[in-house]
């Protein structure tokens, strides 16, 4: 064996052993350099090992420098990013499909489009379902009625629960003002109609008034005075009303609630006089209250309330 061979092998075997040990210094993380930098390490002789340290101490001195504002421009970017809006077209999608169902022509696509309404949310469709009730299709009209009772039937049982737990705590206040109100929503929806309506009418009537008698509410105030209106019980709107402007006498809903009232007794003196003195008193009335007034009007001087 020959000299050469024999430096050739001592210089194999110190640069396996020098690898050997960049190798375990990379594996218990003292060396910061990336384990796919290695078989550059292993293959190139002398230069591999050197590159791999220069490479450990650039990463030393000027990645903790570049850390911070690094990590700092990405969290910058991704909060810019999350503050992008976008629009919530759900309620969109919603209400397209039923919509379609009452104008298509064809009787396969109005059933198709009803029988995804029933898989959907059918509650949000009260309006439309009413009408589909209404359209030339036997299996549409089916369809409709089918969700209307589901979502009576739904709606019915949490106007039980709540009457329960109202029944179960009468001297709650929550209690009260959470039947209430679902009561109140329960009327608007429309679901509920005929005589039914009207003992519902009565019920939110009373519950109201108590309501009233344990604190008194504009907002709670205005109400019975508007169910007491449609129930036909003129004292007892009257009643309601009168104390409100006593309270308020620039209230613009409580006089707009005056003169619904003299109208539902087709009292055409009342209203004039109601008229007469919103314009004296220049209420507030708001566009909806101005268009009210507008119609009881024949020269056009609601615009000025």
């Amino acid at each position: 064996m020959t000299v050469m061979t024999i430096v050739a092998i001592i210089a194999v075997l110190l640069h396996l052993l020098v690898c050997l040990i960049l190798w375990l210094l990379i594996r218990f993380d003292v060396l910061e350099v990336k384990g796919t930098f290695l078989p550059f390490m292993l293959l190139v002789p002398v230069w591999g090992p050197l590159c791999t340290v220069l490479l450990h101490t650039r990463n030393t001195v000027l990645g903790k420098r570049l850390a911070a504002p690094t990590l700092e421009r990405m969290r910058v970017e991704d909060q810019e990013r999350r503050s992008v809006l976008v629009e919530d077209r759900s309620a969109i999608a919603d209400t397209v499909p039923l919509e379609e169902a009452l104008i298509v022509d064809t009787p396969k696509q109005k059933r198709s489009l009803m029988l995804s309404i029933l898989n959907e949310n059918p509650s949000r469709y009260i309006g439309l379902l009413q009408q589909a009730r209404l359209n030339e299709d036997a299996e549409v009209v089916h369809y409709a009625a089918t969700a209307m009772a589901q979502i009576s039937k739904k709606e019915d049982m949490r106007l039980r629960q709540l009457e329960r737990a109202y029944e179960a705590d009468p001297t709650s206040d929550k209690a009260l003002a959470e039947y209430c109100d679902y009561v109140g929503e329960y009327l608007a929806s429309g679901l509920v109609q005929g005589h039914a309506r009207q003992m519902q009418r009565q019920k939110y009537a009373e519950l109201l008034a108590l309501r009233l008698e344990r604190r008194f509410d504009d907002g709670v105030a205005r109400a019975l005075a508007r169910v007491r209106i449609d129930l036909g019980d003129e004292t007892g709107a009257r009643s309601v009303i009168d104390e409100l402007l006593a309270r308020d006498p620039e209230s613009g809903d409580a006089w707009l609630l005056r003169l619904s009232l003299e109208a539902s007794r087709q009292d055409g003196k009342a209203v004039a006089e109601a008229v007469d003195e919103i314009r004296r008193r220049h209420v507030y009335l708001g566009a909806e209250g101005r268009q009210t007034l507008r119609f009881w009007t024949d020269d056009g001087a609601g615009e000025a309330a």
